[in-house]
């Protein structure tokens, strides 16, 4: 499992190569935006360098809640902010990046976290930083999952001394990082066995 971090400021600023995309993504990035069409392409080019092959020759396919996958190597992006965040593994992965903000934190957790998790992080009157690691740990998770975060309660966890512990079978590996200065970051996977 690797990541790379990317500030899209910087991306922005470099030439973006469209000629990478397909007509469908050039008709998305007509819609969604800039971004959507330059962090598409560098997601392509990246991939096309891990598989050996032209960045033109990647096409993706989606799962049931529009998850893109490439065949060729499994991947999950993120993106917040200033900050975009592409895991890759040799399984299914999944990461979420967070730019720290002042949120409704309180009423936020009580819809993803567990009640063990919830109570927990009430007790210690909802420090942010807690909020968010947990935030980026659920929404690892459920991308890990191939889910939404409308069932992220599905995936019940408690956050103890800066870690994540997951409290359901089968649970994949978490981690919690700092991409960058100001936020906040997780990624789930499923270790190789030895």
């Amino acid at each position: 499992m690797d990541y790379l971090i990317y500030s899209l400021a910087e991306l922005r600023a470099a030439e973006v190569d469209t000629a990478v995309l397909s007509a469908e993504e050039l008709a998305t990035a007509q819609k969604r935006g800039a971004d959507y069409a330059m962090i598409r392409s560098v997601l392509k080019h990246e991939l096309a360098r891990r598989c050996g092959c032209d960045a033109r020759d990647i096409t993706f396919c989606y799962g049931e809640h529009g998850k893109p996958h490439c065949d060729r190597q499994p991947f999950n992006l993120s993106h917040s902010g200033d900050c975009l965040c592409i895991a890759f593994h040799h399984q299914s992965t999944g990461v979420d990046v967070e730019y720290i903000r002042p949120r409704k934190y309180d009423s936020l957790a009580s819809r993803f976290m567990c009640d063990q998790q919830l109570q927990a992080f009430r007790s210690r009157g909802c420090p942010q930083e807690e909020f968010f690691a947990c935030w980026c740990a659920a929404e690892a998770l459920v991308k890990h999952a191939g889910d939404t975060m409308w069932n992220a309660r599905a995936y019940p966890f408690i956050y103890q001394h800066g870690r994540i512990q997951c409290l359901f079978a089968d649970a994949p590996h978490i981690e919690l990082f700092t991409p960058s200065p100001g936020y906040q970051g997780a990624i789930a996977y499923t270790p190789a066995i030895p």
